[in-house]
This record gives structure tokens, C-alpha cells and sequence, in this order.
């Protein structure tokens, strides 16, 4: 599909552009061009909150919401059970709300003096709740995956597979490689990687919704209500 196609060019030009940026902030030997990496260079780091690539990753989110949305609404008319549908809507809602505010920060409330073993900072404690909600999440739609067509199953699972990857597995990994700057070079390279599988397992997601939504639709087709002769 055009969309994803076009998005997927979208995530490689913003991993570039944050590859560019932290090589440049590392070696301080990009030239004439460090005055502007160094005054604009945050707008594109992955690992930042509140910049163009954390913008792109809501709209995404919100995008494949919207998309289930519709494909729930089309279930629906179709007489199809549509509860795991809308249960993917307000994940996916939630998801997008997650991104634009960092709230998964509020999961590790009252363990804000765990530091997980191994690690140095106890803002990485968030991933024990978020790692039991996805196991519970996964337990609960299990059933109902199998019953979809095999394509439409298969993408979901890849989408999930590769979103959890990076949003907890190499998450945790970043926590262990964390120094107190966050910029050593270990952890800068899995946090890329980190974002990196998260853009592309929403990707893989809004492909799926979408390609299940084309099978499902109904075509329209615009009639012109202006009188004949």
C-alpha cells in the first residue's frame, strides 16, 4: 500500500536525520553545521519527548485507532462480534495519549525507590507493570487472534512482536547500559534500535488494519444528484 510504503520512507528519513545528529554531538566534527545541529538538533533525537519524531509516533498511534475504528463500524454492520475490535481502539487511543503525554511514567508511582537489579535508574522501573499489562492483553486476545484470517493474525502478531521489542525488552537492555548521562554509545545504539522497532511495529499494525479494512469495506461511489438533461 501506498501509505505504508510512504511511512515507512518517513521512519527511514527520521532515523537517518537522528543518526546524523547524535554522530555529530558525539564527535563535535561536523564543521560549520555543528552551530545548528547543536541549537536544533533535540527536534529529531529519538530518544527525546516533545519533538518531531514523538509527534510522528502520535499521529501513527492515532492514525491505526481510527483505522480500527472504522474496521469495528464495518464488523459491525457485517453482524460480526466487535469486542476485541473496540478493545484494540481504546489500546491503540490510549497508546497515542501515552506517546504525546509519557503517562506509562505514573506505572511505576509507588516504586519510585525500586531500581530494578542490574540498573542505575529508577525510571526504567515502569516496564514490570507494563510487562505484566501485555502479558494479560496478549492471554485475553490469544483466542480470538486465531480466529481471524491468517493473514490479517499474522500481522497483528508480527506488529506486537516487534512493538514489544522495543518498547519493553530493549527498553530494559537500555536500562542496563544507561550511565548516568544517558549518552554513552551502548546505550544510545539501543535506544535508536528501541525506537526504531516501535515506528515500524505501529507500522506493521496500521498495514494490517488497513489491508483487513480493504477486504471487509464496502465500496463507495459518488452519484450525482443533479437532474438529468
Amino acid at each position: 500500500m501506498a501509505v505504508a510504503k510512504t511511512l515507512a520512507l518517513v521512519i527511514f528519513g527520521l532515523v537517518f536525520v537522528h543518526s546524523l545528529v547524535l554522530v555529530c554531538w558525539k564527535t563535535q566534527a561536523c564543521g560549520p553545521a555543528m552551530f545548528t545541529i547543536n541549537q536544533f538538533g533535540y527536534l529529531f533525537d529519538l530518544s527525546r519527548e516533545g519533538n518531531i519524531p514523538t509527534w510522528f509516533s502520535v499521529v501513527q498511534l492515532f492514525s491505526v485507532a481510527i483505522a480500527l475504528l472504522f474496521l469495528t463500524l464495518t464488523e459491525r454492520a457485517r453482524g460480526s462480534p466487535v469486542g476485541a475490535w473496540w478493545g484494540l481502539v481504546a489500546i491503540f487511543s490510549y497508546l497515542s495519549l501515552d506517546e504525546a503525554t509519557d503517562m506509562h511514567g505514573l506505572w511505576d508511582s509507588g516504586m519510585k525507590d525500586y531500581v530494578i537489579q542490574g540498573m542505575s535508574h529508577s525510571q526504567f522501573t515502569w516496564i514490570i507493570p507494563g510487562a505484566i499489562v501485555v502479558f494479560i492483553v496478549a492471554g485475553l486476545y490469544l483466542k480470538w487472534l486465531w480466529m481471524l484470517p491468517k493473514r490479517t493474525r499474522n500481522l497483528i502478531i508480527l506488529a506486537g512482536i516487534v512493538y514489544v521489542s522495543g518498547a519493553l525488552v530493549l527498553e530494559g537492555v537500555g536500562g542496563l547500559l544507561a550511565d548516568s548521562t544517558f549518552f554513552n554509545t551502548s546505550y544510545l545504539l539501543v535506544s535508536t534500535a528501541e525506537e526504531v522497532l516501535e515506528m515500524y511495529g505501529i507500522l506493521i499494525m496500521l498495514y494490517a488494519v488497513l489491508r483487513h479494512l480493504d477486504d471487509r469495506a464496502v465500496r463507495l461511489t459518488i452519484v450525482s444528484s443533479a437532474p438529468a438533461g
